[in-house]
């Protein structure tokens, strides 16, 4: 068998960095043509990236018996939730509670829960006697409960994370295309394809690792949220009949809304929808019959948001109580207060840093990285932020009117990473897929604005290097998904990790 992967590793590995270097040299068709999805050569070529990205991406979450529900734990508490909402009730009944839990003056304390060895069921809620899932409830209505009705049977978490990367990294095509026909028209094929399956890579490559629970909620919440933006832009930018952009931005609402029961920190992109209204009203005269076209397409927020109040106040009699307050986890945040009591300049301070620009020394065992900030692990993420400080660039976002999208893209992952900072008690890698696909999106909007703004010769450069940076972000992607944490495949199996280093580094090691 480990010959056999290494042979195939060998294959795909020289295959890869082979397909690379025929893209990006000068006279290659991916940077000679711009994008036109109207030829069945790009079509096809699309449909074939699109598939073996998915198939890349979901195919390793089922190889870890941590993540694949071979082994039994707490990870499948959306199947567990499933069966409840199936008996009628949100709370779960294990029928194994611990007295000695319940008598407890604090259950919350994880110090005093180890020193009386109490048992209970990690990273769920405990409220008033009772277990709760304080992860978001809508998976288990998109996937988990009409797969169990139709069936018969549970479906495994990861499979849910594997439904919802699969439209994310769908929907991240979609978009860019759409952004680049409508704005970046003359963008080449190749910058395209290569951008857009970087950012895709790079935002899920963390539920590559640890696919089931965590990253099923915030997969979930990212492949609502980047189809709502698709739904919005459409309405915005790609129609002109008022009955069928209306019918657009209610789509629009209704993914969205559902994100806030997913992950509620992604579910903060909505504010981009902010931006886009004012440049629909812009164009158009306000009569009641618009005010309540707008009414009706942002009465999903509404409905959602009763809904979940609702669900949160039949749990914790609190309607913006998520859960987090209650969890059994290695953090007591039962005394944390109110989130405004919770505001430390210094805290949020180091958590800025540690999420965009933190830096860990090189290891000398393979793979040799650890996980830094944002735009260490991924440099290309720093070029809207150059690209911006040309004058051209910032005139023609405000010619094709994106300057108020665009901002609000830049200041959102900010804005996510101090919410973040305050509510919870350090900051994992996995939070940073809150991040990564709105600062990718952010990317690419430059980069197609930076290309319209240069010369044919200078464009074809620029495409070439960003095609460049772009596989290596990929290629970042890969070693990042090699390091041993958060109980993946190779802190569960090392003879993995030095497969892969044999691999590539032909045996030579």
């Amino acid at each position: 068998m480990i010959n056999k992967f290494f042979l195939m590793g060998c294959l795909v590995w020289g295959g890869g960095i082979l397909l690379v270097l025929l893209a990006v040299r000068k006279k290659s068709y991916f940077h000679n043509v711009a994008l036109d999805l109207t030829s069945n050569v790009q079509k096809y070529i699309v449909i074939f990236v699109i598939t073996g990205i998915i198939t890349v991406c979901v195919w390793p979450m089922g190889l870890n018996p941590h993540y694949n529900g071979e082994f039994s734990n707490w990870r499948n508490i959306y199947e567990v939730m499933t069966d409840s909402v199936l008996e009628g009730h949100l709370y779960i009944d294990y029928g194994d509670m611990d007295s000695r839990l319940l008598e407890m003056e604090n259950p919350y304390d994880p110090d005093m829960r180890k020193e009386l060895g109490v048992n209970f069921h990690w990273d769920h809620a405990l409220y008033k006697g009772r277990y709760y899932m304080y992860y978001g409830i809508v998976p288990v209505f998109l996937v988990f409960l009409p797969y169990r009705i139709i069936t018969g049977t549970s479906l495994t978490t990861y499979h849910a994370t594997q439904i919802f990367v699969g439209i994310f990294i769908i929907g991240i095509f979609t978009l860019f295309h759409f952004a680049a026909k409508r704005f970046f028209n003359r963008m080449p094929f190749g910058m395209y394809l290569f951008l857009s399956s970087a950012i895709s890579i790079m935002s899920v490559w963390y539920s590559v690792d640890a696919p089931a629970l965590y990253c099923t909620a915030i997969s979930a919440g990212m492949c609502l949220e980047i189809w709502s933006i698709y739904f919005f832009t459409r309405a915005v930018w790609g129609e002109v009949n008022d009955r069928r952009c209306i019918l657009y931005a209610f789509a629009g609402s209704i993914l969205g809304a559902l994100v806030f029961g997913c992950r509620p920190s992604i579910a903060l992109a909505n504010i981009l929808v902010i931006p886009m209204l004012a440049e629909y009203l812009r164009r158009r005269n306000i009569t009641p019959i618009l005010v309540r076209q707008l009414i009706f397409a942002a009465s999903p927020y509404v409905l959602v948001a009763v809904l979940l109040m609702a669900y949160n106040y039949v749990r914790f009699d609190n309607p913006f109580e998520f859960g987090q307050t209650w969890q059994l986890t290695s953090a007591d945040q039962s005394n944390y207060g109110s989130i405004f009591s919770r505001i430390d300049l210094v805290d949020i301070f180091n958590g800025i840093l540690k999420n965009f620009i933190s830096y860990v020394p090189l290891k000398k065992e393979f793979p040799y990285i650890s996980f830094n900030g944002a735009f260490i692990n991924f440099p290309i993420l720093l070029f809207p932020f150059i690209a911006v400080t040309g004058e051209g660039v910032r005139k023609r976002f405000k010619e094709m009117h994106l300057w108020g999208f665009v901002a609000v893209l830049c200041f959102l992952p900010l804005l996510i990473t101090v919410v973040t900072v305050i509510e919870v008690p350090w900051l994992l890698e996995r939070y940073r897929m809150d991040i990564y696909w709105l600062m990718g999106l952010f990317c690419y909007m430059a980069a197609g604005c930076y290309y319209m703004n240069t010369t044919e010769t200078a464009g074809k450069k620029f495409s070439r290097n960003m095609m460049l940076w772009a596989a290596g972000s990929i290629f970042m992607c890969f070693f990042l998904y090699l390091v041993p944490w958060d109980f993946n495949l190779t802190a569960y199996d090392p003879e993995v990790l030095e497969t892969v280093e044999k691999v590539l580094t032909l045996g030579l090691r």
